[in-house]
């Protein structure tokens, strides 16, 4: 890896007199990111136009155009961090002549070898997007205070990604005729061609009314929109090239394979909203929006979401008289939202061509359903409600806001298993039970300016609870160790407890039969009461417990920050961290050796040896040996809060005096660093990265640091 750098350049010329304003503006950006090799780069241009116009009294206009052209690269075989996390000390970077090494050593595990550096330089994939999104907008100004307004949208994305591998060898550095194939020689060199062609058109239109009657005000709204998000992709590739050298189609004899899909997503929206307020001290509002979407069946598509709030500004009553609270105003609100964020047509049963079978000796072609459907599933609905308060004293100098919420979601969309005897059929998403998240919300804010020093300090806290609810005895098991339980959070962890490391022989025959492997310095766990409430000597599955600890919500978020400035000079940052939310790891860089990869020095120095029974690892195994030791369990289990410093910068504008001399109206120069410092109990890798991961193949936040110009004529 490398350091990155970047160059991004922006022009922007804005206008207007009376009854007109527009703007121009233009973008460019040169990144290079932080691997080595021609598969990481990206360059990207960029045009906005804004024009608006009152064509008459009652009818103003205007109308957008953003867009950009990009082109990325990106290597051929993507996995480059799980590459990375497999690499060894023992791997021959190069050979003499170049030819790319592996090892003479064999390692358990290593069939073939990922020379990082021959991934990084040989194979490419190109991306290039074109994207344009237009708008035009209109408001008529009605007789009787009425107001409409409109806006039609086209959001065009075209993408080509166009791909190429040649055949790629890793060579013994001490028997050098001798090699590996990384890519099948029946396959590579081979080429490949994506194309992504998006359309969405949206409509977005309302009728305002607003009305004054003494000190009644009230104002009413009613409006629909329409989004209608249409996908059109295919893919093809080919093999059978002479070499590398060109990587056109024409140039291969051997077509692999084609596909490609159209798709549509549709949500139509129809809402409502009253307001009133009385002197500006008591405050109604009420909103209703039926939503219909295309992700869900026919006969449950449509659901309504009804909200209401209310406010009291007790600081503007006749009895509330202080000098030191300038604005207190209490405010409660109820209402729905929905949620229907699955995968297009999980609502039908679908036919999947392809799945050939065997009859009478012979292969023929064949289609099969591959996951149920349900029809009936309808929308996740969400009903929270809130109270809260806002508070300003010291004459406005502080600002204060607490919240209170409980929000329950009814009819979780979640995809369930289905037995396994039925033939491997995917199980359908359905409505599940419920779910509760209930908590608190705090922000401060302090503003003031003391001579030439201006201050502001912020910070903002929240704490989450969250429960499965209404899922009866049933439990939702997934893939990577957690579950779906009532009682528990959702995604809560379902894994062995841990009760340390063995430290002994007899320790070992004593406890519960874990495997014939289990030998002094492996993890021991706790036999969980079975169903007659005692042990049963077996640690299996049926030991796992569910632990209070969600993989996904973190139970208290939280972020801060400040902003100083003197004379033209202004020093802001920002910090931001959560708490409460634990992530289980697995596989490489956590396990030593797994599937022939490395293992971290922390397993050198704190493992467990007779020598060192209080060591915070199990004993050094390779990982198909130390099987029990790499079970998901509680020892695992790492806290994955964090606290980061997202910005920091410093900026200087210089005196006006100075600059409109050359006739510029303002000039400011900034230095800033983002990600700058993190403060985490796990030190493995980036946590924020890897929560709700099983692994650590992410890509990480990166320290970015730049500074800049900005002139204003």
């Amino acid at each position: 890896m490398k350091d990155g750098t970047m160059s991004k350049h922006d022009l922007s010329v804005s206008g207007g007199a009376d009854k007109y304003q527009y703007r121009l503006s233009l973008g460019y950006l040169d990144r290079d990111g932080i691997l080595f090799g021609p598969g990481n780069h990206e360059k990207k241009y960029s045009l906005g136009v804004n024009i608006s116009a009152d064509v008459t009294k009652r009818l103003k206009v205007g109308a957008t155009l953003t867009g950009y052209y990009r082109n990325y690269t990106q290597p051929f075989y993507t996995d480059s961090w799980n590459y990375l996390a497999r690499a060894l000390p023992i791997l021959t970077d190069t050979l003499a002549d170049g030819r790319y090494g592996n090892s003479w050593l064999r390692t358990a595990g290593r069939n073939n070898w990922e020379n990082p550096r021959m991934l990084a330089f040989n194979g490419l994939q190109t991306k290039v997007v074109q994207r344009f999104l237009s708008t035009i907008s209109l408001e008529y100004k009605l007789p009787f205070d009425l107001k409409y307004s409109a806006k039609f949208g086209v959001d065009k994305y075209d993408g080509m990604l166009s791909g190429f591998t040649p055949r790629m060898q890793t060579w013994n550095p001490k028997k050098t005729t001798e090699f590996i194939n990384w890519n099948s020689p029946a396959t590579a060199p081979r080429a490949a061609k994506n194309d992504y062609n998006d359309l969405n058109i949206t409509f977005f239109n309302t009728v305002d009314w607003v009305r004054t009657f003494g000190k009644h005000n009230l104002s009413a709204m009613i409006g629909a929109s329409y989004n209608n998000f249409a996908t059109d992709t295919w893919a093809t590739s080919y093999y059978g090239y002479l070499d590398g050298t060109l990587d056109a189609f024409d140039a291969g004899n051997t077509w692999n394979a084609t596909s490609g899909k159209p798709t549509a997503d549709v949500l139509e929206s129809y809402f409502g909203r009253f307001n009133y307020d009385y002197d500006g001290r008591y405050f109604f509002q009420f909103t209703d929006r039926s939503d219909g979407s295309s992700r869900l069946g026919i006969n449950t598509r449509w659901m309504n979401f009804p909200s209401a709030e209310v406010g009291w500004r007790v600081d503007k009553e006749a009895f509330f008289n202080s000098d030191f609270v300038t604005f207190l105003k209490l405010r409660s609100s109820y209402g729905a939202m929905g949620m229907q964020n699955i995968d297009l047509y999980s609502y039908t049963r679908t036919v999947k061509p392809g799945q050939d079978y065997s009859f009478n000796g012979t292969i023929n072609s064949g289609a099969a359903m591959l996951t149920d459907a349900d029809p009936n599933m309808r929308w996740e609905r969400t009903v929270t409600a809130n109270i809260g308060v806002d508070v300003n004293i010291f004459k406005n100098k502080i600002a204060l806001s607490l919240d209170a919420y409980h929000r329950n979601t009814i009819g979780m969309l979640r995809q369930i298993n289905i037995p396994a005897q039925v033939g491997g059929l995917g199980g359908p998403i359905k409505n599940l039970g419920g779910m509760i998240n209930k908590g608190i919300e705090f922000t401060a804010q302090y503003n003031d300016k003391i001579g030439n020093v201006s201050l502001t300090l912020y910070g903002n806290a929240a704490y989450n609870y969250n429960e499965v609810t209404k899922l009866g005895d049933e439990v939702i098991y997934f893939s990577d160790g957690t579950i779906l339980k009532q009682g528990y959070p959702v995604n809560a962890f379902y894994i062995l407890e841990s009760e340390g490391l063995f430290q002994s022989a007899d320790e070992v025959a004593n406890h519960a039969y874990q495997s014939p492997k289990t030998i002094p310095g492996y993890i021991k766990y706790k036999d969980q009461p079975t169903k007659d409430n005692k042990p049963d000597g077996i640690i299996n599955g049926d030991d796992r417990v569910a632990i209070k600890s969600s993989s996904l919500i973190p139970k208290f978020n939280y972020a801060f920050g400040f902003t100083v400035g003197y004379k033209g000079f202004a020093l802001s940052t920002a910090f931001q961290g959560v708490a409460g939310i634990k992530a289980l790891p697995t596989a490489n860089l956590i396990f030593p050796f797994n599937n022939g990869a490395n293992a971290t020095k922390e397993w050198l120095t704190d493992a467990w040896t007779p020598e060192n029974p209080n060591a915070k690892l199990p004993i050094v195994t390779t990982s198909t040996l130390g099987v029990d030791n790499y079970q998901r369990s509680t020892f695992w289990l790492r806290d994955v809060s964090y606290l980061r410093m997202r910005n920091i910068q410093l900026g200087y504008a210089l005196p006006e005096k100075l600059v409109s001399r050359a006739k510029i109206q303002k000039v400011s120069v900034f230095i800033n660093a983002e990600n700058l410092l993190t403060f985490s109990p796990f030190k493995d890798f980036d946590p924020e990265s890897i929560m709700n991961s099983t692994n650590l193949y992410t890509y990480p936040m990166l320290k970015t640091f730049n500074g800049g110009i900005n002139v204003t004529f």
